[in-house]
């Protein structure tokens, strides 16, 4: 189980680089605006606390699958927790934003859509919260159990 773990985490972490270099790269995807003007972009204090905590965490599980010291299991929750709730907190921000986009949205807005090429990529974004998720499960069922 704890290798099972750490390859979704090794799965998150390589979706989530997809994510963050079209975040890095595509400069519309953080001036973004909600279509009722509101601003929705993902701060860079957000984005990279995301990420430390990211790396924390997959660090803290890789010395528990390596060592088996097993206070680093619990650390590695913890971590992971709070990684996902900040994660949680950038989709929450971003979907106005791709729905606007993506034609999904309407308001005064909706005929000054953004190209799809100016969005994040939709396929990664899931890709990542499926295998977050399925880190956090087994994480959490190895910790608990």
């Amino acid at each position: 189980m704890n290798i099972a773990a750490l390859i979704t985490l090794v799965c998150t972490a390589l979706t989530g680089l997809v994510v963050l270099s079209a975040w890095l790269t595509r400069g519309d995807v953080r001036r973004a605006r909600s279509r009722t003007g509101r601003h929705r972009r993902l701060p860079p204090t957000l984005v990279f606390s995301h990420v430390t905590l990211a790396i924390a965490t997959a660090t803290a599980w890789l010395v528990h699958v390596i060592t088996d010291y097993r206070g680093s299991a619990p650390a590695g929750l913890v971590l992971l927790v709070m990684t996902a709730a900040l994660g949680i907190t950038m989709f929450v921000r971003w979907i106005p934003t791709y729905r606007q986009s993506t034609g999904l949205g309407t308001g005064p807005g909706a005929a000054h859509r953004a190209p799809e090429s100016k969005n994040l990529p939709i396929a990664a974004v899931a890709a990542h919260g499926v295998f977050a998720v399925a880190t956090l499960v087994l994480i959490a069922v190895v910790v608990l159990f």
